[in-house]
């Protein structure tokens, strides 16, 4: 990697990771408004996982800005719900997914920058999916592949597209036909892929596929020239990160 790439950080989470007590010390640093979503969701589950997104994102802002406490942050949000750091907050960008017991977050020196991360023992019918929101010749690779590699194909090429739309704060279902994505050969293993985008933009554009634990699936995209390289930390408690390993599968520009 040359020197003059991208650093990016990504930070992991397993829900279990946090124990009830640490999440109830922690529940102080959200904001109201954070608090009022916290009591509005459904089920304990999803209170507790957006919670710990919030805990993570603020522990983790305040492990790159030691001078800042976790609950001294503000965000804004986009037109399509998108958050960021409200005006006057250091540059920062950042992206937050979850997917079953997993959250993860990616942050970096540049607004546009977006992440997703999928379950990928979750059964979905993955034929129906590709032909209601991919491009005909995505849909005409993923059914020339055997069947037990489609999955695969279809979590690579799905969250690919979502980080880019999370990235560009835009909503979802237009951005899946805006962008295209082809496998190299005939085998979706994610050591080579191609990226072209439809929107009309041609602002650079990086995408990498990255390999999380448990059989998830993870993609990130971010408004850059430059080549990126991660920093990972997991999650271990409340404020408390370890370092460790993500492996980048592959890499590639978006073309226009």
């Amino acid at each position: 990697m040359s020197e003059d790439s991208l650093q990016l950080q990504l930070w992991h989470l397993r829900m279990g990771d946090v124990s009830g007590p640490e999440l109830r010390l922690g529940l102080p640093w959200l904001s109201e408004k954070e608090l009022d979503y916290f009591r509005a969701c459904r089920s304990r589950f999803r209170q507790r996982q957006f919670a710990l997104g919030r805990l993570l994102l603020r522990g983790a802002l305040s492990h790159l800005a030691p001078e800042r406490s976790p609950l001294e942050w503000r965000f804004e949000t986009g037109p399509h719900g998108k958050p960021a750091l409200a005006a006057g907050e250091p540059l920062i960008g950042f992206s937050l997914a979850h997917s079953g017991d997993r959250i993860v977050l990616a942050t970096g020196p540049l607004r546009r920058l977006g992440i997703d991360l999928e379950n990928g023992h979750k059964p979905r019918n993955i034929e129906r999916l590709a032909r209601r929101w991919f491009q005909p010749e995505e849909v005409s690779e993923v059914m020339r592949l055997p069947a037990e590699s489609r999955p695969g194909w279809f979590y690579r090429t799905w969250t690919l597209k979502e980080a880019w739309s999370k990235a560009r704060g835009a909503a979802l279902a237009p951005s899946l036909r805006q962008i295209a994505v082809r496998h190299a050969g005939n085998e979706a293993d994610g050591k080579g892929f191609q990226v072209t985008l439809r929107n009309g933009e041609h602002f650079p554009w990086r995408f990498l596929v990255l390999q999380p634990s448990g059989g998830y699936h993870c993609a990130l995209a971010c408004q850059s020239e430059a080549g990126a390289r991660l920093v990972s930390r997991r999650m271990t408690g409340l404020a408390r990160f370890e370092a460790m390993t993500t492996p980048i599968l592959a890499e590639a520009p978006g073309i226009s």
